[in-house]
């Protein structure tokens, strides 16, 4: 459970030992094997994600034709990272290349969550004459159980790997613990964050348009 911390910690030590060291004209020192496999899976992890946001943002603007509603969806994702955060703290596991994995699962939950949530809450506001609070409200009881179903069902395929049962899991620990709190944080997000938000840009907006 602890041998990426252990590595971690070791290479890190290393790194300021020979730092510091005086060394010959001409000699310089890299790291390479795992330490560099790690690194640059971080790095292509980090470009994959911050893509991903990207592409997001430009579909979902399209679809809703408004900057606002999409703002509003990628605006929730850090309120549920917190959850995966936190259980990472909990259970005491590094901060890992396979975490972005874990957060792009929750990323991924909350964008899909998001916009079925409010592509109904506009549709009852447009073909049934609601205020957005009703209409986001009904969208939302309609919504739970579906949601409940798909994310439980994704939390517990990540479970066995969380529980780190199997030989040679500790790679992919992280990124379950991280997905697991993620989208335990996301189920709340989508319940109480989302339409709250969306209740208070509606207002906002018949408030300008008057």
């Amino acid at each position: 459970m602890y041998r990426e911390q252990i590595r971690r910690g070791a290479v890190k030590d290393l790194r300021k030992v020979m730092a510091v060291m005086d060394w010959p004209a001409g000699y310089e020192f890299d790291f390479g094997g795992r330490v560099y496999m790690m690194s640059d899976m971080k790095n292509t992890v980090m470009s994959v994600l911050a893509f991903a946001l990207f592409f997001f943002f430009i579909v979902l603007t399209v679809q809703f034709n408004s900057l606002k509603l999409p703002s509003l969806i990628l605006g929730s994702i850090p309120a549920c990272l917190t959850g995966a955060v936190f259980l990472m703290y909990i259970v005491n596991l590094p901060m890992g290349a396979t975490v972005i994995i874990g957060i792009l699962v929750v990323v991924a939950a909350t964008v899909n969550d998001g916009v079925l949530l409010l592509t109904y809450a506009t549709d009852l506001q447009k073909q049934q004459g609601m205020t957005s609070r009703r209409a986001v409200i009904d969208a939302a009881k309609i919504r739970l159980r579906p949601r409940l179903l798909t994310t439980v069902s994704t939390m517990m395929g990540f479970l066995p790997l969380a529980l780190n049962l199997e030989e040679g899991g500790d790679m992919l620990q992280p990124m379950a613990v991280a997905a697991l709190g993620g989208l335990g944080m996301e189920m709340l997000v989508a319940l109480f964050l989302m339409p709250c938000l969306h209740v208070m840009l509606s207002n906002r907006k018949h408030a300008e348009s008057h």
